[in-house]
């Protein structure tokens, strides 16, 4: 079994949640004739004490003539401190100043203290990129470009809804809210982004955090055990330097720390170490170009090192807990043309065939309007044969379904009992079984008597469905989905009877 954003059986993740943060009028953007500036609006604050003082202030300076068509007096006044209000609890949001303590934080005095607007805002996009998820936001908006996805306010607030980020409430993300492209607002002002459009400026970010998007993407969509060897060779350069390690130790250390994903080591060269060589994390001394031979027989032979490329990552994108619970390998590939998806699914290789079942399974989920939140079993992990997924949706209702794609010609009704053990367990509505082949009569027959007696359902989706989805794409499923719905409609209809009577 996998161990990615593995959840227990009442539906929590574990993981903090992406917290986007509320901008308000704290904006570089606003007021139009007098726009926010990041130093001006701190030094009023550190000027002022209390927070009346401070909304009084910042209102004289930025909103004085704001609600112009009131016109009553107080009234005009009134909107006018709402406005400078709203900035302290934008300041708050992005924890440059505090509420509690009607104060600067730390980090806002020391943005105060630089000598210019521009370090200033450089120093501020820092923040926001690795204290505020801003990074995240990046790699969201670098993987929908990748995909041809048009990017604008609605496109951005569903997508980074669909990667798990949540308001300062806890709830979604509003397709009418600014308050994500003001936090690339701010980002603009940094030359991290453009002054419009959405085109990262890989250079100037590598700068101000030492690590690009496409190093982050990279960390990412590393395996859980070359996350582990990465990060653990990563903490003995925190300790100790940058220093030849060898790998008989370092593998010890990997097994010990993390038994359950560094289980298996006969691979350990040509699945870890040259993967990441070649990716340019590590240097080892006996590939091309090494130093020295080391202790070890094999694969666990020789030193290995750090790169700076290794040394310059925020070591959360060598977290094993993936964002939204995909995998990074997987979210990584989700851009990928259909075609070459389905081409891929035939592979003679089980470690592309599985990758391909993964992102096939994941994408399908996404177009469904689903969020794919664990995996119970990868395919890479069992030769590309199959792929568990939990999956939940929140329209009208909440909905958490157990996922299942098959890559095998005859499915069973042992896979059908299987799931429906784990709707069980972790309480899900409905089991979606998806393979490239075709179901036994029995699971038909088991699929209809599962609706009939009891509150759960199962949608069965074949190599004809599939080709449909091929074919015609989300739409095309949907249609099939639904005469699916209408089947299981009449095979339930004697419950709601029974109830009635």
């Amino acid at each position: 079994m996998g161990n990615e954003g593995r959840i227990d059986s009442s539906g929590g993740t574990g993981k903090p949640s992406l917290i986007l943060p509320i901008a308000n009028e704290f904006s570089p953007g606003a007021p139009k004739n007098n726009p926010v500036s990041l130093q001006i609006v701190l030094r009023i604050v550190s000027e002022n004490s209390g927070r009346d003082a401070q909304v009084e202030a910042i209102r004289s300076h930025y909103f004085y003539n704001a609600a112009e068509k009131q016109s009553d007096p107080q009234l005009r006044r009134l909107q006018q401190k709402q406005l400078a209000s709203n900035v302290l609890i934008g300041m708050d949001s992005f924890k440059i100043y505090d509420e509690k303590t009607e104060d600067l934080t730390d980090i806002g005095a020391h943005l105060l203290s630089l000598p210019s607007e521009f370090e200033a805002n450089r120093s501020f996009a820092k923040h926001i990129l690795l204290t505020l998820n801003g990074t995240e936001i990046l790699r969201i908006i670098r993987s929908m470009e990748k995909g041809g996805r048009a990017i604008n306010k609605t496109s951005l607030a569903e997508e980074l809804n669909r990667y798990g980020f949540v308001t300062k409430a806890g709830g979604p993300i509003s397709t009418s809210s600014k308050n994500h492209l003001i936090l690339l607002s701010w980002l603009r002002k940094a030359n991290v982004l453009p002054k419009s459009g959405y085109n990262i400026n890989n250079d100037e970010l590598k700068a101000i955090i030492g690590t690009s998007v496409d190093d982050a993407d990279d960390a990412i969509a590393l395996s859980d055990r070359q996350k582990v060897f990465a990060s653990t060779l990563r903490r003995d350069f925190e300790i100790n330097g940058v220093r030849d390690v060898f790998v008989k130790d370092l593998r010890a250390l990997c097994q010990a720390q993390h038994p359950t994903v560094f289980g298996r080591t006969d691979d350990l060269r040509k699945a870890i170490i040259n993967p990441l060589v070649m990716d340019g994390w590590i240097t080892h001394s006996e590939t091309k170009g090494g130093r020295s031979k080391g202790r070890g027989r094999g694969g666990a032979s020789g030193t290995v090192s750090v790169t700076e490329k290794l040394v310059s990552l925020d070591p959360e994108y060598l977290g094993l807990a993936d964002l939204a619970g995909i995998p990074g390998e997987v979210r990584n590939h989700l851009s990928r043309p259909i075609t070459q998806i389905i081409e891929e699914l035939s592979s003679d290789d089980t470690g592309v065939k599985g990758l391909a079942l993964e992102t096939l399974s994941v994408r399908i989920l996404y177009e469904l309007g689903l969020t794919p939140v664990a995996f119970r079993e990868r395919g890479s992990e069992n030769n590309g044969a199959e792929v568990d997924l939990i999956a939940e949706g929140a329209d009208t209702h909440f909905h958490r379904w157990m996922v299942q794609c098959k890559n095998m010609a005859k499915v069973p009704v042992s896979a059908l009992a299987k799931e429906i053990g784990m709707a069980v367990l972790y309480k899900a509505q409905v089991i979606l079984i998806i393979t490239t082949g075709e179901f036994t009569k029995t699971v038909h027959l088991h699929a209809k008597q599962l609706s009939e007696t009891s509150s759960h359902q199962a949608i069965l989706i074949d190599k004809f469905g599939l080709q449909i989805y091929f074919d015609e794409g989300v739409t095309g499923l949907f249609r099939e989905m639904g005469l699916q719905a209408r089947d299981i409609l009449e095979w339930k209809l004697p419950q709601r009877r029974a109830l009635v009577e």
